[in-house]
């Protein structure tokens, strides 16, 4: 809820309200089901047009479109007020809502967030919370007399304090003696209510012992319409709850009669026996309902005979002593009529009834919490979507296994794997699929392991194996092999045939340690070996192999101080037109001069950049230095970035933009923002939505390395791209391989039709160019014109001179030299490829 919050107060940005689209979208997916959106129809009233599965339960009632005066008193109240307070201050306002359920209070929190609404009128979206408060009427009931009785919750002030108290139970004796009917005081709260409780101290009595902790009791007498009233008052708190008793001192009569009433429409089972017999006296309603028995059937037992036969003579000896009042300590095993077993919390107390004694028992059936404890307890040890153990457990099972080798003087392996290619199948094919993936490489790894192997999930595609009473390393190597051969065989997942590999490390007990920490350390860097080492293999560990892990960790460092220390800097390749052979425009490309290392490459340090979270920031950086440089050049000759996946994430974007562009004062239509297809693939709604805010800027949109990924013609169709660029893959051997040059043909007519710009990047040859020409290829770019240059190096293709001029007649010699005459840049095709990962 507190994200959502700061989502809401984010969305505002100076607006008296935020719009809907912008709070009540995107990823919302942990917090859904605790949502309600609410309109407000043509009438004036409000309506829940949806909700999740935690409104649903309290409601108490499915479907859609429900107007907010049907619910319940207790839902419509709540909702009511919350509503109002909202919309009235134009500001997220918070309530209490209560719920009774068998016996127990449950109390949440609801917090209705007023949202702008393009539609017509403010809407509202609602978040319920648990405050996991669990508050037990029969607690209350049997703290008070057995008399009118109403259950109290405290109503706080903004610092804690008491300051009214709302009723929400109340038996049919508290609105005999309080004159008022039930739907008069149910869900009401006592200053709504005309009963002069001020004048007779009875709020003070409630807050003090709300305060306290103390029961309290005491009389009060007031005029009524039979002369004056005299009315004992008992006050039981329990947590935030207060039990009210109310009892008419004018006679036993009325006293009974109010117990009997509570006694028989009570929904929690009850019952009377006689504890020198054990024979049951009276059953409410409520028990002849749970348990099965007829009324006649109970009468007719002992209450031993409800009880497992085991369990019989030690509950005899505590049923033939209950001394005044009894809560049993552990839960009881009863027995239902069909033969089924309940676990129940009892509550006992001594009566007196017809002028001998009796004991009243209530209980209270939590065989569903045991049920839901244990599965929750479950849940804490194990892996919620492969069920496999998690890491907690696997910790426990590994203290363990290492206490028997060292007992036992024996040897095990532990396995650190993660799954090779598996951010990719997240990226292109979304995460329910990856989510099956894992499951089904679960059952592969259980199907792989034997009885006494233990493997548990870590975490991702992190997963660890315990192998214990290993003999020697050949035995893990037997599992490893045997763990990749059936890891790397293909999925066939809802119609995508998946391939994908699993890297291992291993490290062995004790002779790599004796201690899971450092166990766990020396397999995972025996693992990132394995991965260094081409993936879909394993690795022992051995002695000096983290120098490569203590590396990445060091160049981690470097990068996250690089941007303060200003190391970044941006390069800048021509684009040219190529039927005039003229400079259209640059790409932006990052370079990294570190002080030690030297020149960094991309392809290093970009994808760390990604994963550390720099990336959005040094992303922003070099849009608005690359917006800076572009605003000094001739106006008709255009700047491109490249944008990563995980900018789109940052939903930062678009204003990143807008302030590049209007701190710089570059026209929107030289910037030209280059994307690639894995953009698209998540929230693909979102993401096309921020793709069209962005055209709406007058920015141009290019779709990057188009024909490498799998669904490049459905993007065309969804967004219409101002430019599209061919993958150097197929330019690379375009002279030689048919395949390729129809697939620059094809791409090429595609991009004519569309009205699109076709870009050919990776040209080194003239060849090359000329079939790229041919083709009518729009725009052309590579090594063949010149390497990528700082932005003083930049002069000569500034002047809007032909290209023959700059680089003279020879292209392919002369644009490898650098402006300042130094020896050619020698700039493989791996290397420019790295280019392309920079944004």
């Amino acid at each position: 809820m507190d994200g959502l919050y700061r989502r809401w107060l984010a969305a505002r940005a100076g607006a008296r309200l935020p719009p809907y689209e912008d709070v009540a979208l995107g990823s919302l997916g942990q917090v859904a089901e605790q949502l309600a959106l609410i309109v407000q129809d043509e009438s004036g009233g409000f309506r829940i047009v949806r909700f999740g599965e935690t409104f649903r339960k309290w409601l108490g009632q499915d479907g859609a479109d429900i107007p907010v005066e049907d619910l319940r008193p207790e839902c419509r109240l709540a909702l009511g007020e919350v509503i109002a307070a909202a919309l009235r201050f134009g500001e997220p306002s918070r309530a209490l809502a209560h719920v009774v359920s068998d016996g127990i209070v449950e109390t949440y929190n609801v917090v209705a967030f007023p949202l702008k609404s393009r539609w017509g009128p403010p809407v509202i979206l609602a978040c319920m919370e648990d405050r996991n408060e669990r508050y037990s009427l029969v607690d209350t009931m049997f703290s008070a007399t057995d008399e009118g009785m109403l259950a109290l919750t405290a109503i706080r002030d903004e610092e804690g304090r008491p300051n009214d108290f709302q009723i929400i139970s109340v038996n049919d004796g508290a609105c005999r003696l309080l004159r008022r009917t039930q739907d008069k005081l149910q869900w009401r709260r006592l200053s709504e209510i005309d009963l002069n409780l001020e004048e007779h101290g009875v709020l003070a009595q409630l807050r003090h012992s709300l305060e306290t902790g103390e029961r309290r009791q005491f009389e009060i007498s007031f005029p009524g319409a039979e002369g004056i009233r005299h009315v004992k008052i008992g006050i039981s708190p329990v947590r935030d709850l207060l039990s009210v008793t109310l009892t008419d001192i004018a006679g036993v009569k009325a006293r009974e009669a109010s117990f009997r009433l509570l006694f028989d429409s009570n929904p929690v089972p009850m019952w009377l026996y006689d504890p020198s017999t054990l024979r049951f006296l009276q059953v409410n309603d409520a028990a002849v309902r749970h348990y099965g028995y007829s009324r006649e059937a109970f009468l007719g037992m002992s209450v031993l005979d409800i009880r497992p036969e085991e369990t019989r003579e030690t509950a005899r000896a505590v049923l033939q002593n209950v001394q005044e009042g009894y809560e049993a300590e552990e839960a009881w095993r009863h027995l239902k009529a069909d033969g089924s077993e309940i676990v129940v919390y009892p509550y006992l107390r001594v009566l007196s009834v017809d002028e001998r004694p009796a004991v009243l028992v209530a209980v209270m059936d939590v065989t569903e919490r045991r049920k839901a404890e244990a599965r929750i307890a479950h849940m804490a040890h194990h892996d919620a979507l492969t069920n496999l153990p998690n890491r907690v457990l696997f910790r426990e099972r590994l203290d363990k296994a290492l206490g028997g080798i060292r007992e036992r003087d024996e040897k095990l392996a532990i396995f650190c794997l993660d799954l090779d290619h598996f951010k990719s199948v997240n990226d292109t094919l979304g995460h329910p699929i990856g989510d099956k993936l894992l499951q089904a490489v679960a059952e592969r790894f259980r199907d792989c392991l034997g009885e006494r192997d233990i493997v548990a999930r870590l975490g991702g595609d992190e997963f660890a194996v315990i192998q214990p009473a290993v003999k020697t390393p050949a035995e893990a190597s037997i599992l490893a092999r045997r763990l990749i051969e059936a890891i790397s065989a293909p999925y066939e997942i809802e119609g995508h045939q998946i391939v994908i590999g699993t890297s291992i490390g291993i490290a062995l007990a004790p002779g790599d340690g004796n201690q899971p920490d450092v166990l766990l350390k020396n397999a995972d860097v025996a693992l990132y070996r394995a991965k260094a080492d081409g993936r879909n293999t394993f690795h022992f560990f051995e002695q000096g192999m983290d120098s490569r892990l203590r590396a990445r960790r060091a160049l981690d460092l470097d990068l996250r101080n690089a941007m303060a220390a200003g190391e970044f800097e941006l390069y800048y390749q021509p684009v040219i037109t190529a039927r005039s052979s003229t400079v259209s425009g640059f790409e932006a490309l990052m370079r990294w001069h570190h002080p030690e290392r030297g020149m960094v490459s991309p392809a290093e340090f970009i994808p760390m950049a990604e994963e550390i979270g720099l990336i959005v920031p040094l992303g922003e950086w070099a849009l608005l230095q690359a917006c800076t440089e572009a605003a000094n050049w001739p106006e008709d000759l255009s700047i491109a970035v490249n944008l990563s996946p995980v900018q789109f994430k940052s939903r930062n974007l678009v204003p990143a933009v807008v302030n590049a562009l209007e701190s710089s004062g570059l026209a929107a239509s030289r910037l030209e923002l280059e994307i690639t297809e894995s953009v698209l693939l998540q929230e693909s709604e979102i993401n096309l939505a921020t793709l069209h805010q962005l055209r709406e800027l007058g920015v141009r949109i290019s779709m990057d390395d188009f024909g490498t990924g799998y669904s490049s013609l459905g993007y065309l169709r969804q967004f219409p791209f101002d430019k599209i660029k061919i993958d150097q893959s197929f330019i690379k051997e375009l002279a030689d391989n048919p395949q390729d040059a129809a697939i620059v043909r094809a791409v090429t007519g595609l991009g004519i039709s569309l009205g699109m710009t076709i870009t050919a990047e990776g040209v080194e040859t003239e060849v090359q160019f000329e079939r790229l020409r041919l083709e009518g290829c729009t725009e052309v770019q590579g090594y063949l014109f010149s390497p990528p240059r700082t932005a003083s190096a930049l002069g000569p293709f500034l002047t809007g001179r032909e290209l023959t001029e700059i680089l003279g007649a020879r292209p392919t010699i002369l644009a490898l030299v650098p402006s300042d005459g130094s020896a050619p840049e020698q700039k493989s095709s791996k290397l420019a490829c790295a280019d392309k990962l920079v944004s």
